[in-house]
């Protein structure tokens, strides 16, 4: 994984360790989705603080909004996830 879930936390600001399973499932699927977007496989020392960036922000959206999400917050989220990881991706596996 790209991140920890000590990093995520102390972004989240959480304390205690009642979370963890889902906080690393978050962490799992985010950075999955980041490897699905741009068709690579990030390894872990060698990610771009620009990707853990957007793999944090993922997690951190999910998280604070795993009830109910308003589409404007999550395509804001969205918008700003696709911004940071664009760089990043392998044009030439797209097509």
């Amino acid at each position: 994984m790209i991140l920890t879930v000590d990093e995520v936390k102390a972004h989240l600001r959480i304390e205690d360790d009642d979370e963890d399973a889902y906080l690393e499932s978050l962490i799992r699927q985010g950075q999955a989705v980041a490897e699905d977007y741009c068709r690579v496989s990030f390894e872990t020392d060698t990610v771009a603080q620009p990707v853990r960036l957007a793999v944090l922000l993922f997690v951190s959206h999910y998280y604070e909004n795993r009830d109910i999400s308003e589409r404007s917050v999550y395509n804001a989220m969205m918008t700003a996830f696709h911004n940071l990881l664009y760089p990043y991706r392998a044009v030439e596996k797209m097509f």
